[in-house]
């Protein structure tokens, strides 16, 4: 049974009169009159009796009301909710985040979110870089604030809330520790600790490339699976890592040594999360993420 022709039986049976029924359908009298029509051929009995001073239900006809009526209803409730939940503000929101200068930007945002919208719940949840994503992917977050760049044709990214000057950690024994900054070229000279596999390949090339802008190789070392294992390795002189410079407000090291890398472009970071699961939520959270970002670096 098409979902017009219940609808038209449901209102006929509750107006009692074609002409209402149609004109709360927003239909024509003659086409109510043809879709009950075709349902009763169908069904091979009336649901209705007319005379020219009323229309009753048959008891064939009640019984389908009343049994078309529950899961209608039902029906009705579900695109209600779904329309709520992706529509409104109010509800869960859980935000994942890599890092702690992402960590803090959500803990700013999360404070002005809920000042605009009070009826908004939002779970935190720190995301390690080697969940990749599939992980980002999950039902487990709504979004997560990652770094670039993204290019993945499922995932929205949001617009760049940080935007870190690029640095290269290395091992404070390393000889080249003495100096102020390094270029893009210098990265020749050291083994670049690997990230996990399960990155988006845009990210990997972006932080470990695999030659210098004139052509130079650079070499690849070990993987890491989270900041504070890339860390030890670095301090154990196992290599170098390419990194934001908010590394140097919130993960000093007597063993690491933090360098500019004068001629490289920012390291950026910002919200993604899935197309399919786009909500009025998400975006809002991301508006009030970009002002608080904004605020911040004023």
């Amino acid at each position: 049974m098409e979902r017009n022709e219940i609808e038209a039986f449901l209102a006929v049976a509750e107006e009692l009169h074609f002409s209402r029924a149609a004109e709360r359908l927003r239909v024509s009298t003659g086409r109510i009159s043809q879709t009950i029509q075709r349902m009763e051929r169908r069904i091979g009995t009336p649901l209705f009796e007319r005379t020219s001073r009323r229309v009753t239900l048959t008891p064939i006809g009640r019984q389908l009301r009343d049994d078309l009526q529950r899961g209608h209803e039902q029906i009705q409730q579900a695109v209600r909710r779904a329309t709520d939940a992706g529509r409104g503000i109010e509800g869960v929101l859980t935000v994942g985040f890599v890092g702690a200068a992402a960590g803090q930007l959500i803990l700013r945002t999360t404070e002005n979110f809920r000042l605009e919208h009070p009826g908004a719940e939002v779970r935190i949840r720190e995301v390690q870089i080697t969940d990749g994503l599939d992980g980002w992917r999950s039902d487990v977050y709504d979004m997560v604030l990652i770094s670039r760049p993204i290019d993945e044709p499922d995932l929205v990214t949001g617009p760049t809330l940080i935007s870190d000057r690029r640095m290269l950690a290395i091992p404070a024994k390393h000889a080249m520790a003495a100096r102020d900054s390094v270029s893009q070229e210098d990265l020749a000279e050291f083994t670049l600790l690997r990230m996990p596999s399960s990155l988006p390949q845009s990210v990997l090339d972006d932080r470990i490339p695999r030659q210098t802008p004139n052509g130079k190789p650079i070499a690849h070392g070990r993987t890491a699976h989270t900041f504070q294992e890339i860390l030890t390795l670095i301090g154990a002189g196992a290599g170098a890592f390419v990194c934001g410079a908010q590394v140097t407000k919130f993960y000093l090291r007597p063993d690491v040594v933090y360098l500019p890398i004068v001629d490289a472009p920012p390291v950026e970071w910002g919200f993604v999360w899935r197309t399919a699961r786009e909500t009025a939520r998400i975006r809002a959270f991301d508006e009030v993420a970009l002002r608080t970002a904004k605020k911040g670096i004023d």
